[in-house]
């Protein structure tokens, strides 16, 4: 641990007193995320009451949720989720026209049970942990979280199977589950795998997700007519090495017209002009709310490139190397019996290597991204934040960054909007 990067955290100090477990593995986990956490909220801001709230809640729910410790250095069960095999992944919202950020989590939870015979693929951990936190978090709604895990879970007897054709580069995750921490209230998300359902049932990625989505149509409206112009967008480019589905998250509340249903799809870019055709879909989409997050791609690529905006074949210049992917996220909400119109908004999601070789060199980046965009405040203690959160990582080695990515859009209510994911690399600590 780096004293130097540490901070005096009295509210953590009050909530280790308070709440006072006897679980060695959850004291094992908390001892590795807590103060990390502690440390983020009291650096945005957050108020005392907030930070209490906040921290009673995690150290009762969250370390619990990991559990076994590590044994002799290695995990009780792998999780596939963070590039080094952290289970967890912190994040940071920053919205331009808000003063304050937000802290946010997402975890990959297990169990005893995870990758025995009883829970070879670690299905079970996820759906306990959120029915069990209902009883706390009163906003949890598990409706829609069973009919999405009906769609992509895989019987435990087909689990060797499936694993022996789940490609090295892929993860291994089936569920994750999120939570964003604002105004003092909970939001949670839950992320699912489709790979692996895709596997067991010889089809593709998409068609779990789509299947999966539209078991989501209800009182409220349907999603059919936002599935329709991203599956038309799809099928126009190559199936080989064009886009391709990977993932689907939902927020865990109950049902309402504004029911987001979120599928993440993986581009390769290389160019902003790529970048752009995959934001508006090949131009299948419109409107005020894409045309800003058109505007914040094109401006963040040159700030970050270091390009001219106005020279003519900015589009295309080739800035990244061949075969370089990011995520697209395309957000939908229901639409309405007649409405031909899609409800989609969209947000782009960078790996953070885009952005500098070290967690240096991307703080550096956006640090002078948030000063430009009248966050000057940020702008100074964004590394330092980090060197305080994660006080254990070098910010100047090169390679496996902290920063895992960087998303990107707008809306009229935030102006810009971007959220930057850290993994703590825990595992350093088994």
């Amino acid at each position: 641990m780096d004293k130097q990067n540490e901070i005096d955290l009295p509210i953590f100090d009050q909530v280790n007193r308070e709440i006072v477990t006897h679980d060695q593995d959850q004291t094992f986990w908390w001892d590795l995320m807590g103060r990390s956490l502690a440390t983020q909220l009291k650096a945005n801001q957050y108020g005392n009451e907030e930070q209490l709230y906040y921290l009673r809640w995690f150290k009762k729910w969250i370390p619990y949720s990991f559990g076994p410790q590590p044994v002799d250095g290695n995990a009780y069960y792998d999780s596939t989720f963070t590039p080094d095999g952290s289970p967890i992944e912190y994040s940071l919202n920053w919205k331009e026209k808000k003063a304050r950020q937000t802290v946010r989590l997402a975890i990959e939870p297990c169990s005893r049970e995870a990758g025995t015979a009883a829970d070879p693929l670690n299905q079970l951990a996820s759906k306990s942990l959120l029915e069990a936190m209902a009883k706390d978090v009163t906003n949890i709604d598990m409706v829609r979280f069973n009919n999405i895990l009906a769609e992509t879970n895989v019987p435990d007897e087909d689990a060797e199977r499936i694993l022996s054709k789940l490609p090295p580069s892929e993860p291994q995750v089936l569920l994750l589950i999120a939570y964003d921490l604002e105004q003092g209230e909970i939001l949670p998300k839950a992320y699912f795998n489709p790979l692996l359902r895709a596997i067991h049932s010889g089809t593709s990625t998409k068609k779990v997700v789509f299947d999966a989505v539209r078991k989501c149509n209800g009182p409220h409206g349907s999603y059919d007519a936002s599935l329709a112009t991203l599956d038309d967008y799809l099928d126009s480019r190559d199936a080989v090495d064009g886009p391709h589905v990977f993932l689907l998250g939902h927020d865990c509340i109950v049902d309402s017209p504004a029911s987001r249903m979120k599928i993440y799809v993986f581009t390769h870019v290389t160019t902003l002009a790529t970048a752009l055709d995959a934001f508006h879909l090949g131009g299948r989409i419109s409107g005020s709310t894409i045309e800003g997050g058109l505007e914040a791609v094109r401006s963040f690529w040159c700030h970050r490139f270091s390009l001219n905006g106005s020279d003519s074949d900015v589009e295309n210049r080739e800035m990244l190397p061949p075969g370089s992917r990011c995520l697209f996220v395309y957000e939908m909400r229901p639409t309405q019996p007649g409405q031909k119109e899609p409800e989609i908004e969209v947000k782009m999601h960078m790996p953070g290597t885009w952005l500098g070789e070290t967690d240096a060199e991307v703080c550096q980046v956006m640090s002078s991204w948030f000063q430009k965009h009248n966050h000057p405040d940020l702008a100074a203690r964004y590394q330092t934040d980090m060197a305080s959160a994660y006080p254990e990582i070098d910010l100047n080695t090169p390679g496996e960054l902290c920063h895992t990515w960087v998303s990107l859009t707008w809306t009229q209510k935030t102006g810009l909007y971007m959220t930057m994911y850290y993994t703590p690399k825990i595992t350093q600590f088994y």
